[in-house]
């Protein structure tokens, strides 16, 4: 798999033809050392920006992937570091010597602790081994190779709701709960390609979307990206989230967004809106409770003969009930009677946890499946909830 690393440059000198080397010249070219080994580059002083954030000055070798590993301890996180630098980087496959990034702090991706810088260890050039043949001035010397060594840091706490979970979540609301809106225009093509219909925007891929109720979005914001599916009467329209971006550049009507998350076909026609702010504190789960919300399960996102463990269900309680992300409810059938009157008990059906809330419903993934059945109507409890 390729991890988003740019290829090492070399300098090439080329002589001109007509230029002939003379016998002294060769002899003397014959008897000059090897070319010492580059030094390995000291790294740039990290300068403290606002909001926690540092500044680094990109040198050759370096990758998103690296400079995540040793600024947040987690390489995966390098998408965070494209996030807020899209107007420097064009492409997250390639970053340049000389350009600035802005590093986002450990706080703002929810790391904690302070990073330390590590420990350089420069790997000392071997002498190619020529057989056969003797060493010239045309013999590439071993370039010296600066590796990085990172000290071992515990693992993260576990999130009950990572920020993908909660985005990619879909709702069921009113439109008007939704907020401002716009609407993606249409993709960017590079110079030299002639205008063609484009179907689905990839990831990284550059569009135009309009500005959210009119007002210009500011330079690094992020939006949502989503659908506006069937309606569920009385509690609103199923809404779909198809990906995230960040705002590269603002223009007169539209602005140019940057594609840094898919969860869905991202299409031409999709709609924008800011995304929703996001803080989860590591390590907290929702703990056991006696009683809390009740209701039923009300829609599901993906009308299909049987639901299974991940997918999505929507219930009739929200925040008005004083539901909150990171909750688990249990979904069951009540005590009943057959048709010859025999009473029968109470059925388990699945457990799942609530990671999008609106002002009447849930968003509920399901965690656990104990019966292969979920149907609209069965009932749902609180069963674990989250420290107020």
């Amino acid at each position: 798999m390729k991890i988003f690393r740019r290829n090492r440059w070399r300098r090439v000198t080329t002589y001109p033809s007509k230029h002939l080397f003379s016998i002294a010249a060769f002899l003397v070219a014959a008897l000059l050392p090897v070319a010492l080994p580059l030094q390995a580059q000291e790294r740039q002083q990290e300068q403290q920006t606002q909001e926690g954030r540092r500044l680094h000055v990109v040198r050759e070798g370096d990758t998103l992937w690296d400079l995540a590993s040793f600024y947040l301890s987690d390489p995966f996180l390098w998408p965070e570091i494209y996030r807020i630098n899209t107007i420097v980087v064009e492409d997250p496959h390639w970053i340049y010597p000389a350009e600035e990034l802005q590093v986002p702090g450990r706080e703002e991706v929810g790391v904690p602790g302070e990073a330390r810088p590590p420990d350089e260890v420069v790997a000392r050039p071997t002498q190619p081994q020529v057989r056969g043949e003797v060493r010239t001035i045309f013999t590439p010397p071993a370039l010296t190779r600066e590796t990085l060594t990172y000290q071992t840091v515990p693992p993260l706490p576990a999130l009950a709701v990572s920020e993908s979970d909660f985005q990619r979540a879909g709702m069921l609301l009113p439109l008007s709960e939704l907020g401002p809106r716009g609407e993606v225009v249409d993709a960017t093509l590079p110079r030299g390609f002639e205008a063609r219909p484009i179907s689905t925007i990839p990831r990284y891929g550059r569009m135009y979307i309009s500005h959210p109720g009119g007002e210009p979005p500011n330079l690094g914001d992020r939006v949502q990206l989503f659908r506006i599916e069937r309606q569920v009467r009385p509690w609103g329209y199923v809404i779909r989230p198809t990906g995230m971006a960040t705002i590269a550049a603002v223009h007169e009507d539209v602005s140019t967004a940057v594609v840094i998350e898919v969860f869905d076909r991202v299409l031409i026609g999709d709609k924008v809106r800011l995304a929703d702010s996001f803080a989860f504190e590591r390590g907290v789960f929702a703990e056991a409770v006696a009683s809390g919300p009740t209701g039923e399960l009300v829609a599901v996102q993906d009308e299909q003969p049987a639901l299974s463990i991940e997918d999505m269900v929507f219930l009739s309680v929200g925040r008005e009930q004083g539901v909150a992300v990171g909750d688990e409810f249990e979904l069951y059938v009540g005590r009943r009677r057959s048709q010859d009157g025999l009473r029968l008990p109470e059925e388990h059906i699945a457990v799942g946890r609530v990671v999008r809330v609106t002002e009447r419903t849930a968003t509920l993934r399901v965690l656990e499946m104990r019966h292969p059945t979920i149907e609209v109507g069965i009932r749902a409890r609180t069963v674990r909830k989250m420290p107020s």
